[in-house]
């Protein structure tokens, strides 16, 4: 007697199960743009990024409010480039203002005032969120308009030099959450991101330098070049020339786009985070110091602490970690800090760098200049020493 095939979908008698597998990718462009005065009403460069559309598009402004108190022309500038595009971009209300600096990503109420604001405005997956702020505005609002609609256009316009330079070019979003940094956060480009180096103008000296630390950081681990370029403009860098920061911020920025393009794993599925040289802890010092201490300074921080470590196991020569040290220095960063009074509390951050990771410690340290390398086990020993002897070495 013939069998009968079974019915397409169904499975035969004799069979335990059914796999079905299926591979496929996404291209995405990644696109990063420098200008300045972005909202001069002839500057066409938003203009060139906006999707083509059939009918007008509804917008979302988002501003960081502490730009906004040092800019407070800004809202006008805002409204008088929109009026002449008023057929083809449609204000979704007025502008969402949201208090910068840590405590916009610490808890809910950013997030949820931005997803307000969406649903208030009717923003669809059509539509476009202009975010113009700092690192902590950009991820908090970044991660509302990621989740609403399961992904709303985003343009982002870093107003720091922490943003521009890094985490404003990156493809993640996240806010602070059971005193853990980027707790709950997610991977999702933005359709563009524009920095506008006129934003920078009306920082105040801390914020000024923020982004100083992740160009060391970027230049450690990829190009020597930079950080000579850093310590050869130091003090045109303290005075606050414009064209010497964007200098360093268009390397910093394009080194940090290079990795997350052509790095091979821009969404971190694999357990290392190359780029995060003194993060471990400088995400653990911003957290201890209940947010207080910023995210530019703890990072100069952490890069002194692994660098120092580095030396002390003997894979980084004493006088290239001198060098650092002199540069971050020379650059008004390594200030005395209370967070490195308790090596035991500091080091809990290696666990929580851990558990972020899946599991498996993979810290990036360097062996010279420009020479990235990675351990997946730290000498406890060594490194209490470390903190010991920075913190002697910044009191």
């Amino acid at each position: 007697m013939e069998s009968t095939p079974s019915p397409r979908g169904v499975l035969d008698k004799d069979v335990s199960r059914l796999d079905v597998d299926g591979t496929f990718s996404v291209t995405w462009t990644h696109r990063l743009r420098f200008t300045r005065n972005v909202l001069d009403p002839d500057n066409s460069l938003i203009d060139s990024l906006i999707p083509a559309q059939p009918r007008p598009i509804r917008v979302l402004s988002i501003l960081d409010s502490g730009l906004v108190e040092a800019q407070p022309t800004l809202v006008n500038q805002l409204d008088r480039w929109l009026t002449p595009r008023a057929e083809q971009l449609v204000p979704a209300g007025p502008p969402l203002i949201l208090p910068g600096g840590e405590q916009a990503k610490t808890g809910w109420d950013a997030f949820e005032q931005t997803a307000q604001a969406i649903a208030k405005g009717h923003v669809c997956r059509q539509s476009l969120v202009l975010i113009f702020g700092g690192g902590a505005v950009l991820d908090a609002a970044g991660f509302a308009a990621a989740t609403s609609h399961r992904g709303v256009k985003v343009i982002r316009l870093p107003s720091t030099t922490l943003a521009q330079g890094d985490s404003g070019v990156g493809v993640k979003n996240a806010i602070n959450a059971f005193g853990t940094k980027n707790f709950l956060g997610t991977f999702a480009p933005p359709h563009a991101v524009v920095n506008d180096t006129s934003l920078l103008a009306s920082l105040d000296d801390r914020h000024w330098r923020g982004g100083l630390s992740e160009a060391v950081k970027v230049s450690l681990l990829k190009d020597p070049d930079l950080l000579q370029l850093i310590e050869q403009n130091t003090q045109p860098l303290l005075n606050r020339d414009l064209q010497t920061m964007e200098d360093v911020l268009i390397e910093s920025a394009r080194l940090h786009l290079d990795h997350i393009v052509n790095g091979g794993d821009p969404f971190e599925n694999e357990e290392a985070r190359p780029l995060d040289l003194g993060h471990w802890s400088a995400h653990r010092m911003e957290a201890i110091s209940e947010w207080q201490l910023s995210h530019g300074d703890a990072v100069a921080i952490g890069l002194a602490l692994d660098i120092t470590y580095a030396t002390k196991i003997g894979m980084l020569p004493e006088a290239k970690a001198q060098r650092v040290i002199e540069c971050l220095r020379a650059l008004g960063f390594l200030e005395s800090t209370p967070t490195l009074d308790d090596p035991d509390t500091l080091l809990q951050g290696l666990e929580e760098f851990r558990e972020h990771l899946g599991g498996q410690l993979a810290v990036p340290l360097v062996s010279d200049i420009g020479v990235a390398t990675e351990v997946d086990e730290i000498n406890m020993s060594a490194m209490r020493d470390s903190i010991r002897d920075l913190r002697e070495t910044i009191s």
